[in-house]
C-alpha cells in the first residue's frame, strides 16, 4: 500500500503553511528574545527564513506527490524525512554565507540547531502521513457505505412504474419495451454493484436510460434540453450515480409534480484546464420553492459523497430563480 501525500498546492493549504510558519517564527523570536528592543527586526528575520522554508518545502512535496504517486511507502517516507532537513540546512548555510549575523552567534550552533528542528518537524510529517493513511482508509470504508446507501435507495414506486409501463408496451410497441427493459437493467445493475465507478459517458447514458423509462410514464409531461460541451472528458472516472440522482430529483420533485409538467435543462461544461460543471434545472412545483425533505436528504448524501471522493475539489450549489430549481454539481477533471 502506498503512503499518499497531502495536496500541498491547494490555496487552503497554502494558507495554513503560511500561518503555521508564522507561528512558528513568533515562537523562536519570542524564545530567543530577553527584551523588547529589537523584537519586531528579530521577528521579521525568522519569518523571512522560516516562510522560504515552509514554502520551498511544500512546493517540493507538492512535486515529490504528482511523479511518485506509484511509489512505495518507504521510498515516499524517507523522501518526505529528507526534504525539510535539507531545504533548513541550505537555507542555514545561505544565512551564514549572505547574510550578516551577530558575532557572538555560533554559526555551527546555528546550523546544527535548524537542521534538529527541522528533522524533528519531518517526523512530526511522517507520523501525519501514516495518521493520514489510516483515516484515509476509514473514509474510504465510509465512502464506499454511503455509496452503497444511495445506490440501495432504487426507489420501489420507481420500479413498480417502470415494471407497469413495460408491461404495457409489450403486445403493442415491444421495441419501446425492450429497451425499457434495457434501460432498467442498467440502471438496478448500477445499483446493486458495490462500491461502484464508471466514466462520466457511462453516467450520461445512465441519465438518458433513466428519462427514456420517465418519457414512457409521463409523456409529453417531461421535456428534455441537452446542453453538453463537446470538450467533456467522456472517459473520466468518476463515483456512479453523482449526476442520475440529480435529474431523478428533477422529475420526481419538479415535472411529476406538476400537473403540465415542464422541462429539465442538463448542462454541462469545462470551466478552464481541471474542472467541470453541470447544472440541473427544473421547475418549482409550488409558489413557495421549497425544498422537500426527500430532495434535501438525497442532495445532502450526494454532498457528502463528493466531500469524501474529492475532499475540497467538488462542490454542490443549489439555487432558486425565476420559478426554477437549480443544482450546480462541480467536479475535477
Amino acid at each position: 500500500m502506498n503512503t499518499r501525500l497531502p495536496d500541498l498546492c491547494t490555496p487552503g493549504s497554502v494558507f495554513v503553511l503560511v500561518l503555521v510558519g508564522l507561528v512558528a517564527a513568533l515562537i523562536f523570536t519570542l524564545a530567543g528574545t530577553s527584551e523588547w528592543r529589537g523584537f519586531w527586526f528579530r521577528f521579521g528575520l525568522s519569518v523571512l527564513f522560516v516562510e522560504w522554508i515552509v514554502l520551498v518545502s511544500a512546493a517540493l512535496l507538492c512535486g515529490l506527490r504528482r511523479i511518485g504517486g506509484h511509489w512505495q511507502s518507504t521510498t515516499i517516507t524517507a523522501l518526505s524525512l529528507a526534504i525539510i532537513p535539507l531545504v533548513t540546512l541550505l537555507a542555514s548555510l545561505v544565512v551564514v554565507r549572505f547574510v550578516p549575523i551577530a558575532p557572538t552567534t555560533d554559526t555551527a550552533w546555528f546550523v546544527a540547531r535548524n537542521g534538529l528542528i527541522s528533522l524533528l518537524a519531518s517526523l512530526m510529517l511522517v507520523r501525519y502521513l501514516v495518521l493520514q493513511q489510516r483515516w484515509r482508509q476509514q473514509v474510504a470504508a465510509e465512502a464506499r457505505a454511503r455509496l452503497d446507501a444511495l445506490q440501495a435507495r432504487i426507489r420501489p414506486h420507481f420500479l413498480f412504474n417502470a415494471l407497469n409501463t413495460i408491461a404495457s408496451l409489450v403486445h403493442d410497441k415491444p421495441d419501446q419495451a425492450e429497451q425499457a427493459t434495457l434501460d432498467l437493467s442498467d440502471l438496478l445493475r448500477t445499483g446493486l454493484r458495490s462500491g461502484a465507478t464508471h466514466s462520466l459517458s457511462a453516467e450520461l447514458d445512465l441519465v438518458r436510460g433513466y428519462l427514456r423509462l420517465e418519457a414512457l410514464r409521463l409523456g409529453e409531461r417531461l421535456r428534455v434540453e441537452w446542453a453538453l460541451a463537446e470538450d467533456l472528458p467522456l472517459n473520466l472516472e468518476l463515483p456512479a450515480l453523482l449526476i442520475q440522482p440529480l435529474v431523478e430529483n428533477a422529475v420526481v420533485h419538479g415535472i411529476a409534480r406538476l400537473p403540465q409538467g415542464g422541462r429539465v435543462e442538463i448542462r454541462g461544461e469545462r470551466r478552464g484546464r481541471n474542472r467541470l460543471r453541470f447544472e440541473i434545472t427544473n421547475p418549482l412545483p409550488d409558489t413557495e420553492g421549497q425544498v422537500r425533505e426527500g430532495n434535501r436528504m438525497a442532495l445532502d448524501n450526494i454532498r457528502q459523497r463528493l466531500a469524501l471522493a474529492y475532499e475540497e475539489g467538488a462542490r454542490l450549489k443549489i439555487g432558486r430563480e425565476d420559478g426554477r430549481f437549480r443544482v450546480e454539481l462541480t467536479l475535477p477533471a
